[in-house]
């Protein structure tokens, strides 16, 4: 996370779950079942857990106590946990059936019962996530009062004790005002 940066990690993960969820399903179309299939989809699934577990997972703990201001950190984070909370309730009551033989019998097709969603958070991510990585509170704050965009934090120097606040820094002038 130090040397990626949240944003970057979150939306890569994102990127690639759903690119799994997608051939998982496809691999879930052909009406005769072979082992290949089921396997390479196992196998995909499997990817899809460790990219879980090495991206969004973590990366949302870390966003989740970052991004947001100071008088509503844990505001949000009751908000947060509890909409992970009922959103685990409707996965877990919608999968059995979607895997299960004698209910919907899905199969693979599953995959694309979970892929729009992870698209939309995928794309609400790419627009709207802000990179937090060194940024103080009061800096954040300063920027979502400032209404800059969220894929452009990081092309802002903030200066909190300055009357205007922020200034537009090119990556190779900030690289040499910090040398």
């Amino acid at each position: 996370m130090q040397r990626v940066g949240r944003r970057k990690l979150f939306v890569t993960g994102l990127g690639i779950m759903f690119t799994v969820l997608m051939l998982v399903g496809f691999l879930g179309i052909p009406s005769h079942t072979s082992p290949g299939l089921s396997y390479s989809s196992a196998a995909f699934l499997l990817i899809f857990m460790f990219t879980y577990d090495l991206t969004v997972g973590p990366v949302t703990y870390c966003l989740i106590a970052e991004i947001p201001s100071t008088r509503l950190r844990i505001k949000s984070a009751v908000l947060a946990r509890n909409c992970y909370n009922i959103a685990s309730i409707c996965a877990n009551f919608l999968n059995p059936p979607i895997l299960n033989p004698t209910a919907w019998n899905l199969k693979g097709k599953g995959g694309f019962v979970w892929a729009p969603l992870c698209l939309i958070c995928f794309l609400w991510s790419f627009f709207r996530l802000p990179e937090p990585r060194g940024r103080t509170p009061t800096e954040l704050d300063i920027l979502f009062e400032k209404k800059i965009s969220a894929r452009k934090f990081s092309e802002f120097e903030v200066t909190p004790f300055r009357s205007n606040n922020f200034e537009v820094v090119s990556e190779t002038a900030a690289l040499t005002e910090k040398l």
